[in-house]
């Protein structure tokens, strides 16, 4: 296990998909990582008895899952943004049951990616569907947290600047480098812009050739990242989120682990 920091070091199921995710725990437990963020792949992984499943298996590896990840992310234009009122209330019917979720596995924080970009919404009602659901998801004692997806509105930095000044304290992002350097920034700069209201860390690295690497292996300046961080008194998790084509062999991801834990010493203690 790594040292103990406010800051811990985790590695999410999504690495592995299409693995079933409760067959990656023991994984992810080789790596050395403290903590996981579970995505939810499908309908039947929603169910109580399949929850309870996979988290007797986590807690058998002394893990803990800091964050989870709605396989519904790809709906919730329609599921939200849409003029029918029946769907919006099904979809907080369907998002309601990821906050009970996320208390079934002592999780913190619920990923959302919002409005696909191409969709056409009011700033107004973005901000105001946003902040229904951050406010819906606290009274559960979760953190409803906007990434930065490519694909989506919060993937634009200006927008993203402006949805932050708007909603002041009501609004916490996850940070996904990838999704950053996709879109075409600089994700240190675009960093800098949430960091005072970041409630997780997405970890990936990057060089002139490849956008989705494994940390480590690319050329990211994570000391200068993680100082950055602990200047602003970030004290959430990071979890390592690269896709199953970013590596060849698990032992891959344990040096990853290895690596990022390290620049994070040097940082945090």
């Amino acid at each position: 296990m790594l040292p103990l920091m406010k800051n811990k070091l985790g590695v999410s199921t999504g690495c592995y998909y299409p693995m079933l995710s409760e067959t990656v725990i023991e994984q992810i437990a080789q790596t050395g990582a403290n903590v996981i963020e579970l995505f939810i792949n499908t309908h039947s992984e929603m169910e109580i008895g399949y929850i309870k499943e996979i988290k007797s298996i986590i807690d058998s590896y002394g893990l803990s899952v800091c964050s989870v990840h709605p396989f519904t992310s790809f709906a919730e234009s329609y599921l939200f943004f849409s003029d029918y009122p029946r769907r919006t209330e099904d979809g907080l019917k369907i998002y309601d049951r990821y906050f009970d979720i996320c208390n079934l596995l002592g999780a913190n924080v619920l990923n959302f990616h919002g409005l696909k970009a191409e969709k056409q919404v009011s700033f107004e009602k973005y901000c105001q569907v946003y902040s229904g659901l951050f406010e819906r998801a606290k009274k559960h004692g979760v953190v409803f947290s906007q990434e930065n997806v490519r694909q989506h509105v919060c993937g634009n930095l200006d927008f993203i600047k402006r949805f932050s000044d708007q909603l002041g304290n009501n609004v916490a992002f996850t940070f996904d480098i990838k999704q950053a350097v996709m879109y075409g920034y600089d994700p240190l700069t675009f960093s800098v812009a949430v960091a005072d209201k970041l409630a997780l860390v997405h970890l990936n690295d990057y060089d002139k050739n490849a956008s989705c690497l494994l940390p480590g292996k690319g050329a990211f300046d994570y000391k200068q990242f993680f100082s950055m961080l602990k200047s602003v008194g970030y004290n959430g998790n990071f979890i390592i989120e690269v896709y199953s084509d970013a590596y060849s062999a698990n032992t891959e991801i344990s040096d990853s682990v290895k690596y990022a834990v390290s620049v994070m010493k040097e940082c945090f203690l």
